[in-house]
């Protein structure tokens, strides 16, 4: 059976390494959503080698795009099969210096879209007796430095949320996974870390050095992940709740990276 996917965020990094991994696997075709509509064109014409491609631009700050994407899914392939919530908003703030609107930015992103995309993806999924849900999430959803606080709570809201899904929709066929991503190397990453935190533009080497694997995680280690969440080999750890990360998770005290070498 051919399947079909959608991806949001996927103009670039995990979003679109994933859906160039779907197609890879024979997927009839994937959706990509991102706001971004130059990159989307970009990242479509790449993409399209492997196999058939739509992009939606969209923001996910409407409350009008969940619906709207799902719709546009199964008008342009009849379906759909795997939902991947790669989309999310980084955006810096503590308790102490969150102000209302960062907050909503990063509720309406990180908890309520992925919230309603599951819920229109779930229905079509439900009534054809199966689908899968990836919802990519963060280590820092167990807690993380100062300026992370709201986005931490954003990304706990998030597993709960996809245990919820899988719990809900299990015996109507539909499984629901959480990626809890450590440090990885994408454009937004590198965006981040130079115009926000000033670091050079080779700063994921040396950070990198430092880890166990001697480098910070890529696109294309969590792709892998996801071609194996979406098979039917996957099947018997519904909710799972997975922590790519090198370090594991409490550990963080002893973090090498965060130390000064």
């Amino acid at each position: 059976m051919s399947k079909v996917a959608l991806v949001t965020g996927g103009a670039q990094g995990i979003g679109r390494a994933c859906a160039q991994k779907l197609l890879e696997l024979s997927y009839a075709g994937v959706v990509l959503l991102d706001r971004n509509a130059q990159a989307l064109q970009q990242s479509a014409q790449a993409l399209s080698k492997s196999g058939k491609v739509e992009i939606l631009a969209a923001d996910l700050r409407d409350e009008a795009t969940p619906a709207k994407a799902v719709a546009f899914t199964i008008e342009k392939f009849g379906r759909i099969d795997v939902l991947i919530n790669a989309a999310g908003s980084t955006a810096r703030g503590g308790i102490a210096d969150t102000s209302s609107e960062t907050l909503n930015v990063l509720l309406d992103v990180n908890v309520k879209a992925p919230f309603f995309l599951m819920q229109e993806a779930t229905r079509h999924m439900a009534a054809q007796g199966h689908g899968t849900i990836i919802n990519v999430a963060s280590m820092i959803g167990y807690g993380g430095p100062p300026n992370l606080g709201a986005y931490s709570a954003t990304k706990a809201a998030l597993m709960t949320l996809t245990k919820h899904a899988a719990q809900e929709f299990a015996w109507k066929g539909v499984r629901a996974y959480c990626i809890n991503l450590g440090w990885a190397l994408t454009e937004g990453e590198q965006e981040t870390q130079t115009k926000v935190h000033g670091m050079p533009a080779n700063w994921f080497e040396e950070i990198g050095s430092r880890m166990p694997a001697g480098r910070l995680i890529l696109p294309s280690d969590i792709a892998d992940l996801c071609a194996y969440l979406v098979s039917p080999s996957a099947q018997l750890m519904n909710g799972a709740v997975i922590d790519f990360e090198q370090i594991p998770v409490g550990m963080f005290r002893d973090h090498p990276v965060l130390k000064t070498p």
